[in-house]
């Protein structure tokens, strides 16, 4: 519950300091990329900037969040596998 108000706070707060930049930087530049350039508005470059570096963050920890989950998984098969192999070997045999 505490993460899911954290992460509406942190989100709220996020668009608040978005605005805040969007209203204070209308002046226009010329942002030169490696094909071509184009002018736009400072509050527009930095959006789309931080957008991309947000989906960019997201990505990364994603993939790495995924190759902990699939080794978690590996590891509790194991674990699983081992203790009965642990209960075979300890119990006694009727024979």
């Amino acid at each position: 519950m505490i993460k899911y108000i954290l992460g509406f706070v942190i989100a709220v707060a996020v668009i608040l300091v978005g605005i805040t930049i969007g209203a204070n930087n209308d002046q226009l530049i010329t942002f030169n990329y490696v094909i071509a350039q184009s002018e736009l508005r400072l509050s527009t470059l930095v959006a789309i900037l931080f957008g991309f570096g947000l989906i960019l963050g997201w990505l990364i920890t994603g993939i790495f969040y995924l190759k902990i989950k699939l080794q978690n998984i590996a590891l509790n098969r194991r674990v699983k596998r081992q203790s009965q192999q642990i209960t075979e070997l300890t119990s006694p045999k009727a024979e």
